[in-house]
């Protein structure tokens, strides 16, 4: 390896050298190496590998499905690392199959408890922003949360400007054999952040029960903008907490 000189900088590849920028900032020039891909997929050698790169293919795959089914999430609270870190949850589920073989491990037999407090925001937290404790619920047939009496003001942690926030609890259904997803949302309508207490919020959603489908409640808040009496999405997404509370 060695570092580009002179004024002109180089990236990509020229003959067996490849140029490229890296994380420092310098620019680096070195040798095409490596395994071959034909050598990895047959060398006996290579078998852990191989294993390796079957369930991180499966980890990759169920965590764009989580994402898909939490699309609503995904456009509104995303801290900008979402994707890398729910495919490193997902591949924590996978690990955690007792049944499989390495190499073999699947997401639908693993503990998706493991997802329970996942985060879509690194930068905002639910915990972090709202100051009050939300009560779960559930049975064979739904799931609640209440979010106990709050006054806006003093109970949340928002950024400047904003006046409305609301609270919503989403279910992502996804089947991870037949790769199907769906989700559904139920919403309160916007409130004023004032310093008047509010009463307390309870949202609840139903298990609908199809075989194969497992069930993965978050509940998310968001903040609002006003402009002239007209409520605006907050220009940054990554201030906008919501937590996976339960799966089953």
């Amino acid at each position: 390896m060695a570092k580009q000189a002179g004024y002109i900088k180089l990236e990509g590849t020229m003959g067996d050298l490849s140029f490229y920028k890296n994380r420092d900032g310098k620019f680096i020039a070195r040798r095409k190496g490596g395994v071959s891909k034909k050598r990895i997929l047959t060398d006996p050698k290579y078998k852990r590998t191989r294993e390796n790169l079957a369930e991180f293919a499966v980890a990759a795959a169920s965590a764009k499905f989580l994402k898909n089914a939490f699309r609503e999430i995904e456009i509104k609270s995303n801290g900008g690392k979402l994707h890398n870190r729910l495919y490193s949850a997902a591949m924590k589920v996978v690990k955690s199959d007792p049944l499989s073989a390495r190499g073999e491990r699947k997401f639908e037999l693993g503990d998706m408890t493991i997802m329970k407090g996942f985060e879509f925001s690194e930068k905002a937290t639910l915990e972090n922003v709202l100051k009050v404790q939300p009560k779960k619920a559930e049975d064979e047939s739904s799931f609640t949360v209440t979010i106990p009496q709050i006054t806006p003001s003093t109970h949340l942690i928002y950024a400047e400007g904003a006046k409305f926030y609301r609270l919503s609890l989403i279910r992502a259904a996804v089947d991870f054999v037949q790769k199907t997803y769906s989700s559904e949302t139920i919403a309160i309508e916007p409130l004023q952040i004032t310093n008047l207490p509010t009463a307390e919020v309870i949202l609840t959603l139903p298990k609908p029960g199809i075989a194969g489908e497992k069930y993965f409640f978050a509940l998310a808040l968001e903040f609002f903008l006003d402009v002239n009496d007209t409520r605006y999405d907050s220009n940054d997404v990554s201030q906008n907490p919501a937590v996976i509370l339960a799966v089953s």
